[in-house]
């Protein structure tokens, strides 16, 4: 079983976004077959394309998504009863449909808009049922998402904070200790912080608990980065006991830069 727990442990383990998925098209195939709703096809679909990685995400991403449909219904509804399966009119009803999406800035939904337009087109189904149930895939997805396992962005920034300061006080003791400093961890570190604010950020305000909290820790970020910079100026010396003479010119530029970052770092610690 080791090779389990080391597969759960490593990147290509399940995600929570992949069983919230998994979940939300088990829901649609049973309100499919609840209410006796034909082409359930539509709504998984519509469904495995609006799950977002955070709930905010998967609002915006719904949103457009909806509009991709109402877009691709109308353009296709509107070619087919020209004549349907035309090459021609395909070609050009997915010319339409793209430029629409990307005119009204309909991120992420150019695929199903152009999906629902290729049905409409082929004569998948009725157009209006269709379109319905792309509505309600995507609508199941949105609920699924919030409703299950949120992400707790907030709570991820803490943790990526305090990782970052033990990684930053680790890293100026080894720097004054002449040893070896672990530029890329503190440099991944304040990568993970950053994100995890971003994302914190990109969330609609009702998700946001947090923001005074946040607030204080993200301006502390350009400070780490100062740090950071400190850290790479004295990992490019070579640095040895007998090198570091007092008087010297090394002795001055690697006090210096160790001076900063002790006053940085003191800056940052104030509350």
């Amino acid at each position: 079983m080791k090779w389990l727990q080391n597969f759960l442990k490593s990147d290509h383990r399940l995600g929570f976004r992949v069983v919230k998925t998994g979940i939300a098209v088990t829901l649609c195939v049973v309100l499919s077959t609840f209410f006796k709703l034909d082409q359930p096809f539509f709504m998984v679909i519509a469904a495995v394309m609006t799950m977002g990685k955070s709930i905010d995400a998967s609002i915006k991403s719904g949103r457009n998504k909806i509009i991709g449909v109402v877009i691709g219904a109308v353009i296709g509804y509107g070619l087919v009863s020209v004549s349907p399966a035309n090459a021609g009119l395909c070609g050009v009803g997915i010319i339409l449909t793209l430029y629409l999406c990307h005119f009204f800035r309909l991120d992420g939904a150019a695929t199903l808009s152009s999906f629902v337009f290729t049905a409409i087109m082929f004569q998948l189904g009725t157009p209006l049922i269709g379109a319905i149930n792309c509505f309600i895939g995507i609508v199941v997805a949105i609920v699924v998402n919030l409703v299950m396992m949120p992400p707790n962005y907030a709570e991820e920034i803490k943790k990526s904070y305090d990782q970052l300061c033990a990684m930053i006080e680790e890293s100026m003791g080894n720097a004054a200790e002449i040893q070896q400093i672990d530029i890329g961890a503190v440099e991944a570190g304040i990568q993970k912080l950053n994100y995890n604010v971003r994302m914190y950020i990109a969330q609609a305000k009702f998700l946001r608990w947090n923001d005074d909290e946040v607030f204080k820790i993200s301006c502390k970020i350009s400070t780490y980065k100062m740090i950071l910079d400190e850290l790479r100026a004295i990992e490019v010396m070579e640095l040895t006991e007998d090198a570091l003479k007092p008087g010297s010119e090394l002795f001055t530029v690697y006090h210096y830069h160790m001076n900063r970052m002790q006053r940085l770092l003191e800056h940052v610690r104030k509350p």
